[in-house]
């Protein structure tokens, strides 16, 4: 994390289907699916991930298509990038997703250069999809920051999230980052709307379908799932992306 003009800030990246739009969203998606499938959370969440949690902003979205551009941009705002963390940005950019860079204000602390452990304990996902070949995927994760030692944390979450907008015959949710979080698990929500009907998706079987229901979004009638995974970070396997193809 790196003192800016905006204050105390995180960076926060991730890998972009090709040729997507992207940009920082107002966050109303969110509220208006958890009208059907309920709040953020999933059970057994852990209670200290949820203390003092603060609202955050993201912003300065921007793209970077090689590593070196990726290692410069975070060199600026304090972040030297592990060679763990760098294999896996490489490995997207090989397969043409170029990688969104943002940055999201930290709660204020004292001596924050001793906060170096921040990981993203809930990714949050959106998954918007009417049968035109197009999907809208929305993203707000939950941050846990941490001294090395684990004695005093913070945790935040962005009140706005990131839009995607891409063309794709399955549905997508980047994943393999993952692994690199300094928590021992990492927990993913996300709640797929569909006017195509959810009997057309196979779910993995590391997800579980939990609530069902049905949301009007942008005028249409959409039906909408949650399925939620936890994943233990700890033992550092790849986690792959979840694809989820029509039929």
């Amino acid at each position: 994390m790196y003192y800016g003009p905006e204050g105390l800030v995180v960076t926060w990246s991730g890998p972009v289907p090709q040729y997507a739009r992207y940009g920082v969203g107002n966050g109303e998606i969110f509220g208006k699916v958890a009208e059907v499938t309920g709040m953020d959370t999933p059970q057994g969440y852990p209670a200290k991930y949820l203390e003092n949690l603060s609202d955050a902003d993201v912003f300065n979205p921007g793209m970077v298509h090689s590593t070196d551009e990726l290692i410069a941009w975070q060199r600026r705002h304090g972040i030297e990038m592990e060679p763990e963390a760098l294999e896996v940005f490489q490995g997207y950019l090989d397969r043409n997703y170029p990688i969104f860079t943002s940055l999201v204000s930290h709660p204020a602390v004292d001596e924050p250069a001793d906060y170096i452990a921040c990981s993203l304990v809930l990714q949050r996902g959106v998954i918007v999809y009417n049968g035109n070949g197009r999907q809208e995927l929305f993203l707000r994760s939950y941050f846990h920051s941490a001294k090395a030692d684990g004695s005093e944390y913070v945790n935040f979450v962005p009140r706005r999230g990131i839009h995607y907008s891409f063309k794709s015959d399955a549905l997508w949710f980047p994943l393999e980052l993952t692994r690199l979080m300094s928590e021992p698990a990492s927990y993913v929500e996300i709640d797929i709307a569909t006017t195509d009907g959810l009997d057309q998706l196979d779910i993995p079987a590391q997800f579980s379908p939990t609530t069902t229901g049905f949301a009007t979004l942008n005028g249409h009638k959409y039906e909408v799932m949650r399925i939620s995974a936890r994943f233990e970070v700890s033992k550092r396997q790849r986690i792959e992306d979840l694809i989820i193809p029509f039929h």
